[in-house]
């Protein structure tokens, strides 16, 4: 059963507080890239659209250590932004009243880019490999330029748990379950769109404004966390000084 929302245009804008602190976050990478590839023209240069989106999933983590992306160049993106490009109707979906088949459309444009980078990457710096395409870089892949689904990442999914949305897998019925949270409490959300706007003279999507929300709620939990488990030791180092105890 979904829980109520909190203050969403609170937490929203506390996430966007950011980039009004930096102009040159990391996050407004999104911005750059969902910008770009919201132009007309963004199909007349694949090659420059590819460096947006690379440079973006740079920015935000998708270039890690791990990640199959670290080893290979910025071309490697050239199909699945032909395919994002023959999709882009998916930018301008209405999340208010939206049908289940455009749902259904963005869990297949999901799929097809999985398959892609599965069947066509064997080589990952010399080695034969089978990587692992996650939810986590697709959807940031489609929230980066088509603004159609928010980012699955941990934040978002730990989030999105303690508001009362189950998850396991990326599903067209969890992705449903997002939607309607979003349908809900539509107004608030629009209020946090409206008060982003005012500020930077961009319309955030309304997923984007989900992810947000979501990611907010997951990191104050986990930095909840950290604090708790950082005075348990603090605590425990002082009560075993007190008796003579060094294992703190």
């Amino acid at each position: 059963m979904l829980q109520l929302a909190g203050n969403i245009q609170e937490l929203v804008t506390n996430f966007y507080g950011l980039l009004i602190a930096d102009q040159n976050h990391r996050y407004k990478s999104w911005e750059h890239c969902y910008a770009y590839f919201s132009k007309n023209d963004a199909s007349e240069s694949i090659d420059i659209s590819c460096l947006h989106l690379s440079f973006y999933l740079a920015s935000w983590g998708m270039y890690r250590g791990s990640s199959f992306l670290l080893w290979k160049d910025y071309q490697i993106h050239t199909e699945i932004v032909k395919k994002i490009l023959e999709n882009k109707h998916l930018q301008r979906i209405d999340f208010a009243s939206v049908e289940h088949e455009k749902l259904k459309e963005i869990i297949t444009l999901i799929e097809w880019i999985k398959n892609w980078y599965t069947e066509n990457i064997k080589i990952v710096n010399g080695e034969q490999k089978t990587i692992n395409v996650t939810d986590t870089l697709v959807t940031k892949i489609l929230l980066g330029t088509l603004g159609c689904v928010p980012a699955y990442d941990r934040y978002f999914i730990d989030g999105m748990r303690k508001s009362g949305i189950r998850y396991s897998i990326l599903t067209e019925g969890n992705l449903e379950s997002v939607v309607d949270y979003y349908k809900k409490n539509q107004r608030e959300f629009d209020g946090a769109q409206q008060a982003i706007y005012e500020k930077s003279k961009i319309l955030y999507p309304p997923m984007k404004l989900v992810d947000m929300y979501f990611w907010e709620i997951g990191f104050q939990a986990d930095k909840k966390k950290q604090r708790a488990i950082g005075l348990t030791l603090a605590l425990g180092h002082k009560r075993n000084m007190a008796t003579g105890d060094k294992r703190f």
